[in-house]
């Protein structure tokens, strides 16, 4: 590791430890924050649920989530006792924060194994909005789903597909969004970096995952259609993600619905296609470019998305910012897209103007259209720049 001079040593650690009061602190404000509504009206009844009936519990379908966030919900459960109830939920979406963390700085050593940054982009992660905010404050379980999608980036960077698609498999047990990484694994599949028949762990990691609740009592049909279900509980064409569904009246649902699901596919494949050929020896700056992309295209131009399904392209957008300078300005753009359309859930009632409630709403939008158009031609600039070498070719 390059020697730091006392003078950079001293400044180094001055960062770090500012960095880390102010993470520390923003989580305790977080976990002292009011119960949102997702914690009040459907956690919480959960978390009840099993604290009451114990593992019997999961023989029903009292909940619209797969078993395996529940089973870490079950084991909080033993701290009743001493912890309130939406402190634990919190506690435990903060823990995989720390794990991202982690993952996030094992990432970063893959570019630069012998710096500090991968200490400062792990430490900064946990000072990112998206992440204190849907965690500690709102409580929400994205950083989960993320973490094995990162370990699945992060395996698929050392050439270990399998083990990649174990992960991948493991994340998509705990929540749909997954999905969002499809287009990066079916383009790195055409090139042969992923065998097909890696895609078999996907379902049976997941049918593994659900056999606890198979052991209760709960009917394997139940299990296979929960997805399916969950497409079906909103019938909006946004709930307050920031795309162009946004602008349309729900009045259109089942039309713009179709419309906004095949448009999407045929961009998925056009692009899959296009970057199959542009990508013959990719870095892991291409890999993780890619990556970003994909995780930003599907919440972007699907509909029915909420705000948080952008959480997974903020933590591969700030990742792409260590490997490609001019990412970092895209990653702000999207922790301020994030910042606007959270505040709208977290911060903003039923009593605020609907003026600025969208305000915030049109400013997120007009955002996330910069971002894509930004993302999409930095993608398209860099990719024949970032193959064989491994090196970024990018000032």
């Amino acid at each position: 590791m390059k020697q730091l001079t006392p003078k950079h040593k001293l400044k180094f650690y001055s960062v770090i430890a500012l960095l880390t009061g102010f993470v520390v602190f923003i989580r305790i404000i977080g976990l002292l924050f009011r119960e949102s509504l997702d914690i009040s009206d459907f956690i919480i009844p959960w978390y009840n649920t099993l604290a009451e009936k114990g593992f019997s519990a999961f023989a029903q379908p009292f909940s619209n989530y797969t078993p395996p966030y529940l089973y870490l919900l079950w084991l909080i459960t033993a701290t009743q006792a001493f912890l309130p109830k939406a402190v634990a939920i919190k506690l435990l979406s903060i823990v995989f924060d720390i794990g991202n963390a982690l993952m996030i700085y094992k990432i970063l050593k893959v570019k630069t194994p012998k710096s500090n940054t991968p200490y400062f982009g792990a430490l900064l992660f946990l000072a990112l909005p998206t992440v204190f905010l849907n965690s500690s404050f709102w409580g929400q379980a994205d950083a989960i789903y993320a973490f094995f999608l990162l370990i699945s980036l992060y395996f698929l960077l050392q050439e270990h597909p399998s083990i990649a698609m174990i992960a991948v498999g493991v994340a998509f047990a705990f929540k749909a969004q997954a999905v969002f990484l499809a287009p990066f694994l079916l383009l790195l599949t055409i090139n042969k970096r992923i065998p097909w028949y890696s895609y078999l762990l996907i379902p049976l990691v997941y049918l593994g995952m659900m056999m606890p609740a198979v052991m209760a009592g709960r009917p394997v049909g139940d299990l296979l259609g929960i997805y399916l279900n969950q497409v079906g509980t909103y019938h909006s064409l946004s709930m307050n993600a920031p795309n162009i569904y946004l602008l349309i009246p729900d009045t259109y649902y089942s039309d713009v619905v179709m419309i906004g699901a095949v448009t999407t596919g045929v961009i998925v494949v056009a692009w899959v296609i296009y970057y199959s050929q542009k990508m013959s020896n990719p870095s892991s700056a291409a890999l993780i470019l890619c990556a970003a992309v994909s995780a930003f295209m599907l919440p972007f131009f699907l509909p029915k998305m909420h705000e948080r399904y952008f959480y997974l392209s903020d933590v591969l957008l700030f990742i792409s910012a260590f490997y490609i300078p001019r990412f970092r300005f895209l990653s702000f753009i999207s922790q301020v897209v994030s910042i606007l359309t959270y505040s709208v859930f977290l911060f903003l009632n039923y009593d605020t103007s609907a003026a600025l409630i969208d305000s915030f709403l049109l400013a997120a939008i007009l955002g996330n259209f910069s971002l894509v158009v930004f993302v999409l031609l930095t993608q398209y600039k860099l990719i024949p720049s970032l193959q064989s070498n491994g090196s970024i070719a990018d000032g």
